[in-house]
């Protein structure tokens, strides 16, 4: 909420740098450790930046809606990569507070893709809340009515000792951590059953919807998990970082 922003001037020139060296296309993800619309106006000469060449592309994950996508309207982007996390209202309700509705990234998402971009979608984290089959399955026909993803990527929560504790100090709401029930080396999971039984009905239902599962892809999960759901794991399904992920 209080961010601490790198100089573009820097930004730009690590850019310049990366794109001379790094030989094999790649996509620079501009969403992981903050949001990624967070300012439009310094988003928007790093974005013009990747149009100076065709082999790489930067991915901007966002929470954000409608009111911070004007830049990617008004000049639509080749390189450009548009990310939405959304999650079921209910849950965004209870402990995505600050950021838009998940109505607001669905239009949001909808407009930037009629411009022709590359659209991505997260659904995670996934929380068993009560109800939450139903919860889910009407956020993605509401999704999917309104846009359709390249790829939609599905995660449950996972709760890093830095999440917990820098969340701890800020005196959020911390009632998520009681769903947590196992480890894993992406820190605190739901139990291993109960994130299968969530993924599968992810799939059953995009599948019964005509979504491509091909399209579909699980986060940080692990390989025991990757085995349990039947996925022939190799580096093309990763949303992220995968060879094929451009």
């Amino acid at each position: 909420m209080r961010p601490q922003y790198v100089r573009t001037e820097q930004v730009l020139q690590a850019l310049d740098e990366a794109f001379t060296q790094i030989q094999a296309p790649a996509i620079f993800n501009a969403g992981e450790l903050s949001d990624a619309l967070m300012n439009p106006e310094m988003m928007i000469p790093i974005v013009d930046k990747f149009e100076e060449q065709n082999k790489h592309e930067v991915y901007l994950l966002t929470k954000f809606g409608e009111k911070n996508i004007e830049f990617l309207l008004e000049k639509p982007r080749k390189q450009v990569i548009c990310g939405w996390s959304i999650n079921a209202p209910y849950v965004a309700k209870l402990w995505e507070r600050s950021a838009a509705t998940p109505e607001e990234r669905i239009q949001a998402a909808k407009r930037v893709s009629e411009k022709g971009y590359d659209v991505r979608v997260r659904i995670d984290p996934i929380f068993p809340i009560d109800n939450w089959r139903s919860c889910y399955s009407e956020l993605l026909d509401q999704l999917l009515k309104n846009v359709k993803p390249n790829r939609i990527v599905l995660g449950t929560p996972r709760g890093l000792w830095k999440t917990i504790k820098y969340a701890g100090d800020s005196n959020v709401d911390l009632t998520w951590v009681k769903f947590f029930k196992e480890d894993s080396s992406w820190g605190k999971k739901l139990a291993f059953e109960l994130r299968k039984e969530i993924y599968k009905f992810f799939c059953d239902k995009l599948d019964s919807i005509g979504y491509p599962l091909s399209r579909v892809s699980v986060c940080k999960e692990t390989v025991p998990m990757v085995r349990a759901l039947g996925i022939s794991y190799n580096l093309r399904t990763c949303n992220c970082y995968g060879r094929s992920a451009l």
